[in-house]
């Protein structure tokens, strides 16, 4: 004579406690090569070909504090013709952009 199966839990169920299984997330790490350079290589990079600006806003900001106010205003002035040289590549980059897609047969931006 075969035993009842009437204490056998249903399929896809966990034995002890007949409650569902449950799924955990894959916790594999899979890389699809790089993307592009790191967040901390990008500022390291553009600290190195900002250096100039950056010590010049420093060291007149720090005379403005320290010694008298009247640095204030070289401060701004390095300022202006740092963010005038900024948009200035940047709109040539945009423009050359531009260009090379134009050239290529692709729309503009």
């Amino acid at each position: 004579m075969p035993t009842p199966k009437h204490n056998t839990p249903p399929a896809g169920t966990r034995p002890d406690t007949h409650a569902p299984l449950t799924r955990r997330a894959s916790t594999d790490v899979t890389s699809t090569g790089p993307a592009g350079p790191a967040a901390t290589q990008r500022a390291a990079v553009w600290f190195g070909c900002h250096l100039g600006e950056v010590v010049a806003i420093a060291v007149t900001g720090s005379l403005a504090v320290t010694v008298t106010v009247w640095f204030a205003a070289i401060t701004v002035l390095v300022a202006l013709v740092w963010a005038t040289h900024e948009l200035r590549v940047d709109r040539a980059a945009r423009t050359a952009k531009t260009t090379d897609e134009t050239r290529d047969g692709g729309e503009q931006a």
